[in-house]
């Protein structure tokens, strides 16, 4: 009798075992709920900053992406909601650490320049296979870009030598960005996987000035940026991130 007893108990804990990881695993494998994303790539862009405006040689004309950059480092966040394994529903940011580069309308030799960028918007994701486990999925999103400059260096005028700083910001609409990438399972609740993902947008408003300080006593002037054409452009992002599970 008391043979049959463990035997029997011995059953009970071995199948409770078996239904408590057949759980885990069943709520691992159809992830829902809040998740949060973070990752980093490099960024290249083909198209134009503005066009047919004053650059900063004193020159009417265009300045393209490849102009004032040698590419960039973005650095991606993503939160959001998985309303079903498959769909995930969300916003979208990232800001970007722009390489600038020596430049005849933008950066002159020997000048400090700087640049950034900022983008944001909602996003939608369809995941091709949330058991499995690595996860393919594609995402498209739109929404806002903002462009930063600023840079500064001497400059010869007819006072002397100056220094010239541009301060600059340039914004406008992300119309469409698309995203392929996949994700490996880490553990119950954490993935890792590559991400390619490119977008159009168009830069359509542009602020900023420029200010001259000579040598004393005379007066630094300060001038507005003057007007220049939209400049439509295209970004690649290709990179890593990982993912949280909530």
């Amino acid at each position: 009798m008391t043979g049959r007893l463990s035997w029997a108990l011995a059953a009970a804990v071995a199948l409770g075992s078996a239904g408590a990881s057949a759980q885990e695993v069943a709520t691992y494998s159809a992830p829902t709920g809040l998740e949060v994303t973070v990752g980093l790539g490099f960024q290249a862009g083909v198209g134009h900053v503005y066009k047919n405006g004053m650059r900063l040689n004193q020159t009417i004309g265009d300045v393209k992406l490849s102009d004032a950059a040698n590419g960039a480092v973005p650095f991606v966040a993503e939160l959001g909601y998985r309303v079903t394994p498959n769909w995930f529903i969300g916003a979208y940011g990232s800001y970007t650490h722009i390489i600038t580069k020596e430049n005849p309308y933008s950066c002159f030799e020997g000048w400090e320049c700087a640049a950034s960028q900022l983008r944001f918007g909602p996003q939608v994701q369809y995941h091709f296979s949330p058991t499995a486990s690595f996860d393919p999925f594609v995402g498209m999103g739109f929404g806002m870009v903002i462009l930063r400059n600023e840079n500064s260096g001497p400059v010869q005028t007819q006072a002397g030598t100056g220094n010239l700083k541009l301060k600059s910001s340039t914004r406008g609409p992300e119309f469409v960005n698309l995203t392929l990438g996949g994700k490996w399972r880490l553990g119950h609740s954490l993935s890792f996987g590559p991400f390619l993902t490119a977008t159009f947008g168009r830069y359509t408003t542009r602020s900023g000035d420029t200010t001259l300080t000579l040598p004393s006593p005379l007066p630094t002037t300060t001038t507005p940026l003057g007007y220049a054409d939209d400049g439509t452009y295209g970004a690649f992002m290709l990179g890593v991130r990982g993912s949280w599970n909530i």
